[in-house]
């Protein structure tokens, strides 16, 4: 059996494992994944370079299957990518069918297609599948490349691959590898030169856009206190909706928070999340309203939005106030029996630090107790299924509100999870050429051999694991951390491993298309001849003297 097709059959061994993220499913594939190297002879005849590492307090026991094969030179090639992939419900009835490439394309034909998806179907040129593109077929091609790799007899560098969960939700794979990641690397002494994400790609004519860099996100979370009055004298109560609707107005898809780097640009904010807190209906103002952002970056910090936000929230509580006071004197003009009462609000603006230093200070140790049974409730709700990050960021910011006893408006700004750092591997000192350079010799040899080349780009807007695999800039984490109710164990990132195993990544896998959409496929050549040429391209250029 030829490479060609021994990465197809991979691929589709990977694909049928349903390792839905966030889900106990994920199991298998770790368990799968890590039994195939276990089966390598090379592995057998050197187990302690192969295993299934287990994510530190992870609540469902995943997993990161790893494979590590040394080399003359202790320069080390990384070849990381997630063996998780988004649910099916797209899928409708035909769910049980997403997980066979072979059978889903057969269903595909019974469905009403766009005319490229359609030319691409009948072509024999692509696979299909969930999962196939986004992304096992990197993996598999990745998993080939290191077998290959134990059978050389002359090894001039070293290579480590592993695989993790989890990264379509919150990316716990990648965050408990670096510990990893740092363990091999003192046990060894190697220098991780250079980490390949086998992401799928996409292609603008006759090039590959190969990304060299992962952009950040961060997610604040508002949450506005009003005051409560019946709906029959509502202006002697405030709408924190009404507040809310104006901060909505500010932020949705501001270009104010969008990063420009060299002519690329972040899409601007958008919510994912945004309604009322009230549990039941009756004819009162709701007291609370909620909401959730989710931002993109190239630059800007977690401080840096926190800081553009605060004054907008409380231009926002100022405008909204300036509009009930209009529209009441008019309506006083209006009416028979005007009345003496006064709109006076002043607008306020706390972030979720503020409010926990003033509860440490006012409540004292009935704060932590609070706090850490609080905490250990959102953990059991969160593991039980019953709220996401997003939400229990909410509910705990609620509750600690609640507690604090403040009963005036005001705007409580937080950050939920996920949190992922913008990343170039151009910026990673010492290492900054590594990545160009590499890539360039290995689109010189795709022209030559394929008639494509490799255009670069500093930034994948879609994100990745790479985040967590270096820190181009200093930042005040601690910062981040306070305004995150669910920092410890629910979430955390190590930012000190992350600064030390720093290494360059490059987004970089084979060419595909509709990522987590039923037409999800790969390009069937481009996995199984041309990105495998260039792995080995790239891995002899990264060790060459």
């Amino acid at each position: 059996m030829g490479r060609a097709e021994e990465i197809i059959n991979l691929t589709k061994e990977l694909v049928a494992i349903p390792s839905i993220s966030d889900s106990d499913q994920e199991l298998q594939a770790s368990d799968y994944i890590a039994g195939w190297f276990g089966n390598l002879k090379y592995f057998q005849d050197n187990p302690e370079y192969a295993g299934n590492y287990a994510i530190p307090k992870d609540y469902r026991g995943r997993r990161v299957p790893y494979a590590f094969v040394p080399g003359k030179s202790k320069k080390t090639l990384v070849l990381m990518g997630h063996y998780d992939v988004v649910a099916v419900a797209d899928f409708g009835e035909a769910s049980n069918l997403a997980f066979c490439p072979d059978r889903v394309m057969e269903y595909l034909k019974t469905c009403e297609l766009d005319e490229e998806t359609h030319r691409d179907l009948e072509s024999g040129e692509w696979m299909f599948g969930r999962g196939c593109c986004d992304m096992k077929g990197g993996l598999a091609a990745a998993m080939i490349f290191v077998r290959e790799y134990t059978e050389k007899s002359e090894k001039p560098g070293s290579v480590l691959f592993l695989a993790v969960p989890d990264e379509e939700s919150y990316s716990a794979g990648m965050r408990g590898a670096g510990n990893l990641l740092e363990s091999l690397m003192e046990k060894y002494n190697l220098s991780y030169e250079l980490l390949i994400d086998p992401e799928p790609n996409v292609k603008e004519g006759s090039r590959h856009i190969v990304p060299i860099g992962s952009a950040g996100k961060c997610m604040p979370v508002v949450l506005v206190q009003g005051a409560t009055s019946h709906i029959s004298k509502c202006f002697e109560g405030l709408n924190p909706m009404g507040i809310m609707g104006e901060i909505f107005d500010r932020t949705e898809l501001s270009l104010e928070f969008s990063d420009v780097s060299d002519g690329e640009i972040t899409c601007p904010p958008t919510w994912l999340w945004l309604k009322d807190m009230k549990k039941e209906y009756d004819v009162s103002v709701p007291l609370r309203t909620s909401g959730y952002i989710s931002m993109i970056s190239f630059d800007s910090t977690p401080e840096d939005i926190l800081n553009k936000l605060i004054p907008i929230c409380r231009e926002s509580f100022e405008a909204y106030v300036q509009k009930m006071q209009k529209i009441y004197e008019r309506y006083q003009k209006m009416s028979k029996f005007p009345s003496a009462f006064e709109i006076r609000w002043e607008p306020e603006v706390m972030t979720l630090e503020e409010l926990a230093s003033y509860l440490k200070k006012e409540k004292k140790e009935a704060y932590q107790e609070f706090y850490e049974k609080l905490y250990d409730e959102i953990t059991q709700k969160i593991q039980k299924g019953e709220l996401n990050y997003p939400q229990a960021t909410i509910h705990m910011m609620d509750a600690l509100l609640t507690f604090s006893g403040i009963t005036r408006p005001l705007v409580l700004l937080g950050f939920a999870p996920p949190y992922y750092p913008a990343v170039r591997s151009d910026r990673i000192k010492g290492k900054e050429e590594n990545g160009r350079r590499c890539l360039e010799a290995a689109s010189r040899r795709m022209e030559e051999q394929f008639g494509f080349s490799y255009a670069t780009e500093n930034y994948t807007i879609g994100l990745s694991d790479t985040s967590y695999c270096c820190l181009d800039k200093e930042f005040d984490y601690v910062k981040y951390s306070r305004n995150t109710p669910l920092w410890g164990n629910l979430y955390s990132i190590d930012f000190g491993v992350l600064h030390r195993i720093n290494v360059p990544g490059l987004v970089f896998g084979p060419w595909g298309k509709a990522l987590h959409r039923k037409t999800e496929r790969v390009n069937i050549k481009s996995l199984s001849e041309e990105f495998p040429a260039a792995l080995e391209i790239i891995s002899r250029k990264l060790w060459e003297e």
